[in-house]
């Protein structure tokens, strides 16, 4: 159930983002996300972010279940931490004025869920590894390109940071969806 939640909840997260995107008529490669809560669609693209954190937190109920390791524990603990900053960044964008928006903090809270969704699948790739040999490569692969995304922010132009941004949030969802969806398969291979 949790797992199930978690996928849906994740396949929403993109579709939302798209759907404000295209609504706000924003430019794709140079709107930052921030400003998409802003929009008169705004509401939805707080959704998306609310949904996306709790997809966190049912994939580490999820994970509850299971026992891989004696970094397992920290993982989940940081996918729920990581659940929690972004219903706060949810609650951060819509709220916040303008001018901080656009000032050059007005995503920090965004560096802050990366650094503990990167420790995170670092510390889930032991045991996803040990789970199934498929979901530990493709773990060890979005590990790898999250962690080639870091140092390539200060090569950016500042006219291109939306595109960074969601170059980050599609490795980010496709993570989670690759994960829950591995782990759902790994389950219904089991119970056969």
């Amino acid at each position: 159930m949790w797992l199930r939640f978690a996928f849906i909840a994740s396949l929403l997260t993109p579709f939302l983002h798209v759907v404000v995107l295209l609504a706000s008529g924003q430019d794709v490669i140079s709107t930052p996300v921030s400003a998409l809560s802003r929009e008169r669609w705004g509401v939805l693209h707080t959704l998306e972010l609310v949904l996306f954190g709790a997809a966190h937190l049912a994939l580490a109920a999820a994970l509850g279940g299971l026992d891989r390791g004696r970094l397992w524990p920290y993982g989940r603990s940081l996918l729920v931490a990581s659940g929690f900053v972004l219903v706060y960044i949810a609650y951060f964008f819509s709220t916040a004025d303008a001018d901080r928006l656009s000032g050059p903090e007005a995503n920090d809270p965004l560096w802050i869920v990366a650094t503990l969704t990167g420790i995170a699948m670092g510390a889930l790739q032991p045991g996803l590894s040990r789970l199934s040999r498929q979901l530990g490569i493709f773990s060890a692969f979005c590990l790898g390109v999250w962690l080639w995304l870091v140092p390539l922010i200060l090569l950016v132009d500042e006219s291109w940071i939306g595109a960074y941004e969601r170059i980050v949030g599609f490795v980010y969802v496709t993570w989670m969806m690759g994960l829950t969806l591995g782990l759902i398969r790994a389950g219904e291979n089991t119970q056969a």
